[in-house]
């Protein structure tokens, strides 16, 4: 009891250092690592408390207390884990690890059997979280098949390195036997910083890019908004009893998904608006969040009728569509290519895609499509070549990483050796992913990506991701000189309210020289003022252009880089602008308010090229804002 006490003070006290805000500073970092040397301990009393709890029905107060401790927040579903309050984020690593090490050791020296140890996780569930048995029970069940597989396949993997990897980078540092290169060809020396551009001009390309859709079939008009479920809105829960609860007819800002409607309607209005856009960037995250019901036929509708109405809208325009983390089932687990069992591969996927996609994609794409949902091939400009990758596999997520990055490092060194014969074809290239490699994909995947960029870089003209819901530009920098620009990636924000962004698409204006976005605008409407007028059409605006209204002179990396680090962060006026276009001005999130703290996240998200490489940031942030 006496030694229960004194660490349950210990992780306490650690999260009273820990201010509410999403840059680790330096004390949250040693904060963290100090609990880290602690946790082991702590997990070894919960695993007897708890032990003892599963034989005798009866929960002492020590247990009640070390459970009260690691409640895990509603949030953890759909949020990274790097945007958590520091302190939900150290708690989250606690109920990690000394869950995950109790079932381990109950599992591996047979105390428990398969069904036992998922009624437990179901208890575990119940008891850390405010979720119900329905979302509890269909969770656990779907994702045990593929975490037994793992553990059964790897008898030497521990609840830390398990934890590393899930929650990474605030639960320890991933182990190094996941560590991986491939072979990067040498290239020209870097001797500064990208500052090629091609002025404006009446020549220039079109696209469209769409991005985080989260149709969710079950949506219900009138549903509960407020439930305390992954997400809600939904048939299940019927009509709200209290007004104020009811979700409305084009979506909500509480954590919902989309209504078809919604989705059809930002489709064709981007169409109208924009008629003469030749192509379409679509990246990902096409089903929504009840991730505890997911089925293949259930997602294969899904994206059936949205692939169908881009066929329908866009017609013979060039539509680029890549795969998100929610398209796999169950949800983020994406499997090596020789796993064949039907209950764990996603075989289903990539079979699914590389058919659906055909009505856009040459039958030349198809053989890496089914190995694993990912491809090139030339645009209707034929110096433009487009790389639609899957970097859904790198996610910290996908529980397959435990098992395995061979399939990882297969992909990024595909990509590297397409590049290598675009660069020899005299061509420039798109690269359109999922996700943005600083934040969301393991530390080995993002230094690998971020070398192979670094390497191309002259002949990438711009990277497109969605995943984060958030409007943004990433300026990409050399490894070895984290000062200077070579690249930039854009953010393409959301059409899912969930969450609490308002709905967005982006276009880009991109030159035919060297392929670079000239200038993007950001479309969107007020969800709030769109429900008031249910019987009409949302009304969408352009709400900025962003060259023109941070007055920035070209998009070269170089220039980029000048508005982040010399202007933008220095400027409260100006990053506060920028916050709020990052969150599509939607009044749910900004009412919330947006500390120095909170701007200078905001700040840091744009230079994020590599986990745990902040030293961009470390120099960005520091400067007074004025």
């Amino acid at each position: 009891m006496d030694k229960l006490l004194k660490l349950g003070i210990l992780l306490l006290c650690t999260l009273c250092c820990a201010s509410a805000h999403r840059i680790r500073t330096e004390q949250e970092i040693a904060n963290r690592d100090n609990m880290l040397k602690h946790v082991d301990t702590f997990a070894d009393l919960f695993a007897s408390e708890y032990t003892n709890y599963t034989i005798t029905g009866i929960k002492t107060p020590e247990l009640e207390g070390m459970l009260k401790m690691m409640q895990i927040p509603r949030e953890f579903l759909f949020q990274e884990v790097g945007d958590m309050d520091a302190d939900a984020a150290i708690m989250t690593c606690v109920a990690c690890r000394s869950t995950f090490a109790l079932m381990l050791n109950q599992y591996r020296t047979g105390q428990r059997d398969r069904e036992q140890l998922t009624q437990d996780s179901i208890t575990l569930c119940l008891q850390l979280t405010s979720y119900s048995i329905i979302v509890c029970e269909g969770a656990v069940r779907k994702y045990a098949d593929i975490i037994l597989f793992i553990v059964d396949s790897r008898p030497s993997l521990t609840a830390n390195q398990m934890c590393s990897i899930v929650l990474a980078p605030d639960c320890g540092d991933p182990d190094p036997i996941y560590d991986f290169t491939i072979n990067v060809s040498p290239g020209l020396p870097i001797t500064g910083p990208k500052t090629v551009f091609t002025p404006r001009n009446s020549n220039e390309m079109k696209i469209l890019h769409f991005t985080d859709i989260h149709y969710d079939p079950n949506y219900l008009v009138g549903g509960q908004a407020n439930c305390a479920d992954p997400i809600c809105c939904r048939r299940a829960n019927g009509i709200a009893p209290n007004p104020e609860d009811r979700a409305g007819q084009w979506g909500d800002y509480r954590a919902c998904g989309t209504p078809w409607q919604s989705v059809e309607n930002a489709i064709r209005s981007a169409h109208a608006q924009h008629p003469d856009a030749d192509m379409v960037y679509v990246t990902g995250d096409y089903v929504d969040h009840g991730i505890w019901e997911t089925t293949q036929a259930g997602n294969t509708q899904i994206f059936d009728r949205l692939y169908a109405m881009f066929r329908t809208v866009f017609g013979n325009k060039p539509v680029f569509i890549v795969l998100g983390n929610h398209e796999a089932n169950p949800t983020n687990q994406f499997a090596p290519p020789h796993i064949t069992d039907p209950s764990l591969s996603t075989h289903w996927l990539y079979q699914h895609a590389a058919t659906a996609w055909s009505h856009w994609l040459p039958a030349s794409t198809r053989a890496t499509i089914l190995r694993g949902g990912y491809y090139t091939t030339l645009s209707p400009d034929s110096r433009l070549r487009i790389i639609g990758l899957n970097n859904n596999d790198c996610y910290n997520l996908n529980f397959w990483m435990m098992y395995s990055t061979d399939q990882i490092a297969e992909q990024l060194q595909w990509f590297h050796d397409t590049l290598l014969a675009a660069e020899r074809a005299g061509e420039m290239v798109h690269v359109v992913t999922h996700m943005s490699s600083g934040s969301s994909c393991s530390r080995w995947w993002s230094r690998e990506y971020r070398r192979v960029i670094e390497r191309f870089h002259r002949i990438i003209g711009a990277q497109f991701f969605g995943h984060s819901h958030q409007d943004d530009v990433v300026v990409f920098y050399a490894r070895d000189q984290h000062t200077v620009a070579i690249n930039a990636g854009w953010v393409g924000g959301t059409i899912t309210t969930h969450s609490g962004h308002s709905p967005n698409y982006n276009v880009y204006y991109v030159d035919r020289v060297h392929y670079q976005v000239n200038e993007k605008e950001s479309w969107s409407y007020n969800l709030n003022e769109a429900n008031m007028n249910p019987a009409t059409s949302p009304v969408w605006r352009m709400l900025y252009r962003f060259t023109e209204h941070f007055n920035i002179p070209n998009t070269s990396p170089a220039s980029l880089d000048n508005f982040v680090s010399n202007v933008l962060s220095r400027s409260r006026r100006l990053l506060t602008d920028y916050y709020g276009f990052r969150m599509s001005n939607s009044p749910f999130i900004l009412a919330r308010g947006c500390d120095d703290n909170c701007l200078r996240h905001s700040l840091c998200r744009i230079v994020a090229n590599e986990v745990s490489d902040t030293r961009k940031c470390d120099e960005i942030r520091s400067f007074p804002l004025t």
